[in-house]
């Protein structure tokens, strides 16, 4: 059985109640950890996880919103005495960035006990980047101001598909179905660049192939509820559900 907890829900400023968009991946004793926000040690606390429990660490892109916790988790992975390996997967053209990043913090001079492996991938194509005989962890090509890319998690036949933050992606359209599918609806109808409301995804992907969708990456005042009910009156066949912070699903 796998679950994914929704660690924060929320747009680039998040709000009193929705911190920015995250979240876990778990499935039999592994743990996947989906961009980095706000306190990520607190909220895996809350669900009873320790940061030590992380294996991986997929990086969609480096906007701040992203990646700030990142920080943070490292170093309490250290207090919690981690030996562990951690690996952290990021598109080859964010690299750099992050390896500056991580000398500005000074982490090698912490004293840390774990050995951190950056995997970068190309994310101008899909591919693949993990693989065993549980799961399959792919990437495609997201459509962001800077290189983004969206994941693909295939566990016992199921697919889930996370957007990460885009406009709407022809790709998504390619998949002959898709059981869960996390999007971005930064917006409920307004269209921006850069990103996707709630009823352009409703509107533009071919729903018949989706089972589920979960919206997250949500901005205040947004009448996301309106646009929902509009939708729910003429559709039967999808499930759709407007996520919230430390939301659990079962896959």
């Amino acid at each position: 059985m796998a679950m994914i907890y929704f660690l924060g829900t929320g747009s680039a400023f998040p709000s009193s109640e929705r911190d920015n968009t995250s979240f876990l991946f778990s499935y039999d004793d592994k743990n996947i950890l989906v961009d980095v926000s706000g306190n990520p040690v607190r909220r895996l606390k809350e669900i009873n996880k320790s940061s030590r429990e992380i294996d991986s660490i997929l990086l969609t892109h480096i906007h701040i919103d992203h990646i700030y916790g990142l920080p943070s988790l490292l170093w309490g992975m250290w207090l919690e005495g981690r030996t562990e390996p951690l690996f952290i997967y990021t598109e080859k053209q964010n690299e750099e960035q992050l390896k500056r990043w991580m000398d500005t913090i000074q982490i090698d001079e912490w004293g840390i006990q774990f050995d951190i492996q950056l995997i970068p991938f190309n994310g101008e194509e899909p591919s693949v980047i993990i693989q065993t005989d549980d799961i399959k962890v792919g990437t495609f090509p997201a459509k962001h101001s800077i290189p983004t890319v969206g994941y693909e998690f295939i566990y016992k036949e199921k697919r889930i598909v996370y957007s990460a933050d885009t406009e709407i992606n022809e790709h998504l359209n390619e998949y002959n179905y898709i059981d869960i599918l996390i999007h971005e609806a930064t917006t409920a109808q307004n269209i921006t660049k850069f990103h996707s409301s709630m009823e352009e995804v409703l509107t533009k992907y071919e729903l018949e192939k989706i089972e589920k969708i979960i919206f997250v990456h949500l901005s205040d005042y947004e009448p996301y509820d309106k646009v929902y009910k509009t939708f729910e009156k003429n559709n039967e066949k999808n499930s759709i559900l407007i996520a919230y912070d430390q939301m659990k699903i079962t896959v």
